[in-house]
């Protein structure tokens, strides 16, 4: 969702949503049948101590990062299911990252959804309100909500009721 002023929106509805997003619905278990529904619960670990170490590691497993908004990398692990975005330097949230995880059952896409911020309390607050915000406009727009809108520009699906225009 962009809305003037969400700079760490705009890093997490990048390319590690939008693409793990279609990889995860394209998924060879049901090719032709779209989701109808986005279940999104919240993860309380992330696997690893502090974003710096969960970046080395998915730097050493060979993965290659998106570049993406503010400096921000995203990576989609081999199995398509996971992905990872992190904050970049020049972001209010920085040092930030966040893992998402799909499966599908049915025409449900479940994700979870962990988020470690080591930035301030405020900032880290924000943070987590943008995403949640961004998974709530692409949980509407999957169910048919109309007032909800998506695109995708280069690597970068932005969801929102208010999209800004460029």
């Amino acid at each position: 969702m962009l809305r003037k002023g969400r700079s760490s929106m705009e890093i997490f509805s990048s390319c590690a949503v939008g693409l793990s997003f279609f990889c995860a619905v394209a998924g060879p278990a049901h090719p032709a049948e779209p989701p109808g529904k986005l279940v999104i619960t919240e993860g309380h670990y992330i696997g690893y101590a502090t974003v710096a170490d969960a970046l080395a590691a998915l730097r050493a497993e060979g993965l290659t990062a998106v570049p993406g908004f503010n400096g921000n990398e995203s990576f989609v692990e081999p199995d398509n299911r996971v992905a990872w975005t992190f904050a970049g330097k020049d972001d209010p949230a920085y040092p930030s990252a966040v893992r998402y995880v799909y499966a599908m059952s049915g025409a449900v896409l479940h994700a979870e959804v962990t988020i470690l911020c080591e930035a301030s309390a405020g900032r880290c607050e924000k943070f987590r309100n943008d995403i949640q915000d961004n998974l709530a406009q692409l949980s509407r727009k999957m169910a048919g909500d109309t007032s909800a809108k998506c695109r995708v520009v280069e690597n970068t699906m932005k969801c929102g009721v208010e999209l800004e225009t460029k």
